[in-house]
């Protein structure tokens, strides 16, 4: 799977704990970290099975099994 340099930096600030898109913005560079668009990555990261979202509290995510290997992965580059 090829990630965008914008979903890879969600995927990185991402955690196995819930977390809201906000919390996730504010966690990235002001470019990328718009609420809007940290939606749409994790909407995508989601489609890639990396983030799972809250079935329960909506607008809450946190890393799949794939989405920890794959940051994992992505922090050894």
């Amino acid at each position: 799977m090829n990630l965008t340099p914008n979903q890879q930096s969600v995927l990185l600030v991402l955690i196995t704990e819930w977390q809201t898109a906000i919390q996730v913005a504010s966690q990235l560079p002001k470019a990328s970290g718009a609420p809007s668009n940290v939606n749409q990555f994790l909407k995508d990261l989601i489609r890639e099975g990396l983030v799972h979202a809250n079935p329960i509290v909506l607008g809450m995510y946190r890393l799949t099994s794939n989405g920890t290997t794959t940051k994992m992965d992505l922090l050894r580059e």
